[in-house]
């Protein structure tokens, strides 16, 4: 294990409680890092424009791996490093099944999400509470007809997003939506959603990108993450961190389980391998 240069991190329900918070001791922890020289890099299944403030604030962030690796974004310079994008064939074929089942659906394009005016209106029936409510509601835009959009693009789909309570459904749609459609890539970051991105497109590859682009051998970086979307996250980084709230599935290929989100496992975890975090 080489030390720490490059710190990882998904958002919600790992940098984030519960609460949707970050919290002081957290805080405290990612700017003592900072300080050391570390590279604090958010890595989410966001887009930029819809991470929150809390992270869009911190003064260290110069690069974030967004939509699940679909996009590197340089912060500091506004604009985007790496694309790997769903052709668009392949995204309106995708529409196409989502288009039969009684799910809502999404495409994220240049940084920008966009839903059939149809199932705009009916966020509340699939959304978890009032902040995933907001989130997908106040940050699609509502458009006619998706397939007519995508197929006016001259560039590819960064990412698209099925949201439905049914469980039974959701699950069958995992199992079978790879065997249909095995150029892409289809994980979770929420017990309501399916994420899907190109194979190409994933969080452990965004991570490769930005640790080439600094020079760092993978050895020095470390990632945290709870969802399946952060496998190849947890497996690429030097340090592969599951919090105590993450899927099993993430845990068992871990290199290290820290506290839960809602106990600083994050802040945790960055003292427990980072040399120097607690020296005042």
């Amino acid at each position: 294990m080489g030390e720490i240069k490059l710190i990882a991190f998904d958002l919600d329900d790992t940098i984030f409680n519960t609460k949707k918070e970050l919290t002081p001791e957290t805080r405290r922890v990612l700017y003592r890092a900072a300080e050391l020289g570390i590279e604090i890099v958010p890595s989410t299944g966001r887009f930029w424009g819809a991470v929150p403030d809390e992270i869009k604030n911190l003064p260290f962030i110069r690069y974030a791996v967004t939509l699940n690796g679909a996009a590197v974004y340089d912060v500091k310079n506004s604009r985007t490093l790496a694309r790997f994008e769903i052709p668009v064939e392949r995204a309106d074929l995708i529409a196409s099944v989502f288009d039969d089942l009684h799910v809502i659906y999404d495409a994220i394009i240049d940084g920008q999400g966009y839903m059939n005016r149809a199932l705009h209106e009916r966020v509340k029936e699939v959304a978890v509470g009032e902040w995933q409510y907001k989130i997908i509601h106040d940050l699609r835009k509502p458009v006619d007809d998706i397939h007519e959009l995508m197929k006016s693009l001259d560039r590819g789909i960064q990412k698209m997003q099925i949201y439905t309570q049914d469980k039974e459904l959701r699950k069958n749609l995992l199992a079978a939506l790879p065997v249909v459609f095995p150029n892409n890539l289809f994980t979770s970051s929420i017990h309501n959603n399916i994420e899907i991105n190109d194979l190409k497109a994933n969080k452990g590859d965004g991570l490769r990108f930005v640790a080439s682009h600094l020079g760092l051998d993978m050895s020095m970086t470390m990632a945290f993450g709870d969802g399946t979307n952060d496998t190849s996250m947890i497996k690429a980084a030097g340090i592969g961190v599951a919090m105590g709230n993450a899927v099993q599935e993430l845990k068992d290929i871990a290199d290290h389980v820290t506290d839960s989100c809602d106990n600083d496992g994050v802040a945790e975890g960055i003292k427990t391998f980072c040399v120097g975090i607690d020296d005042k």
